[in-house]
């Protein structure tokens, strides 16, 4: 699916067919033009393509670069920059399955023109492309303009993902320290995971955008590089804080590992101490009970005997309570 807008004298036009969006291009020239293609499928078409090829002249490299996942990068040719970009748009579910929530949005960027290819629905596009029909005086002003707002976008979906991840993990904190049995590892994994498959494609997501903050590049005019210094700066900070939240996720599954052996070592003492309490018992029951006569019965008699023992028995568990007790082990 394609689609296209530009702004004459203040006024939008929107236009949705590959040949048609070429013709209006080359004959209305408008200052500023913004082609948007929703690979449906993973493939281009046939108009699709030929726009791409035959009338921008793009390099073939450039074009096969969109049917293919690519990692993040800027490509400088003769008439264009390509650039592939990393966002995030969370999907349900998305802390099982977070590469499917990572999208790629590819863009062709030359004087007077800006190409975005993506191979998913992008609502944000979808509202930037809605807000440049209604102001376009102001959303398609100026190439800078419409850059930044997509840039700023994809880097801030990071963000509002950072903050899910922020608040999952104190909510599995809270919970670890609390002793709830309702935390279980693959939560915490789960977490993690999201936070390193973030960091993977974070890491080398500052190339692309300090192409813009050059002041020798030819699209960027010297006023609104402070603009893409400033998506630099977001970005940076966001690589910054995503290592921090991988820190933060091992840090917890230390905790929870600790909490979970203070667990088991408090069981394992309460064990114990029934164990070691019980243990006179044993002895005496296990004597008493041999098949043989004890001198005892001619002291006791037969059933008194078993009273002498069951007292002992008693009397050796509360002797071993005052001392634990004493010995402050419980």
């Amino acid at each position: 699916m394609i689609r296209a807008i530009y702004s004459i004298n203040g006024t939008a036009t929107t236009v949705y067919k590959a040949l048609k969006i070429w013709e209006d291009y080359k004959k209305k020239k408008p200052n500023l033009i913004w082609i948007d293609i929703y690979l449906e499928n993973h493939e281009l078409g046939q108009e699709e393509t030929l726009l791409l090829s035959e009338s921008f002249k793009f390099h073939e490299m450039s074009i096969e670069d969109c049917l293919f996942p690519q990692y993040p990068k800027i490509e400088e040719f003769g008439n264009y920059v390509f650039a592939a970009v990393h966002g995030i748009q969370l999907k349900p579910h998305y802390f099982q399955e977070f590469e499917d929530s990572i999208y790629e949005l590819d863009i062709f960027v030359g004087k007077g023109f800006v190409v975005t290819v993506h191979a998913e629905e992008l609502f944000f596009l979808e509202t930037l492309f809605e807000k440049a029909k209604a102001r376009p005086q102001v959303e398609m002003k100026s190439l800078e303009n419409l850059l930044y707002n997509i840039f700023n976008k994809v880097v801030s979906s990071y963000e509002f993902t950072l903050e899910k991840i922020d608040n999952k993990m104190e909510s599995l904190e809270d919970d670890i320290l609390k002793g709830s049995e309702t935390v279980n590892m693959e939560e915490i994994l789960n977490t993690k995971k999201v936070i390193f498959a973030m960091r993977k494609i974070a890491e080398s997501q500052q190339t692309p955008y300090i192409y813009f903050t050059r002041a020798n590049n030819n699209l960027i005019s010297k006023e609104h590089l402070v603009y893409f210094r400033d998506i630099y700066t977001q970005c940076a900070r966001m690589n910054q804080s995503i290592t921090i939240r991988s820190q933060m996720a091992v840090s917890l599954l230390e905790v929870y590992m600790s909490s979970v052996t203070l667990r088991l070592t408090e069981a394992m003492k309460f064990l114990t101490l029934i164990a070691t309490i019980l243990m006179p018992v044993l002895i005496i029951s296990g004597y008493y009970g041999m098949n043989v006569k004890f001198p005892e019965y001619s002291i006791f008699g037969e059933r008194e005997l078993w009273v002498f023992a069951v007292c002992l028995m008693l009397l050796s568990i509360i002797a071993m309570l005052i001392y634990f007790k004493k010995k402050k082990w419980f």
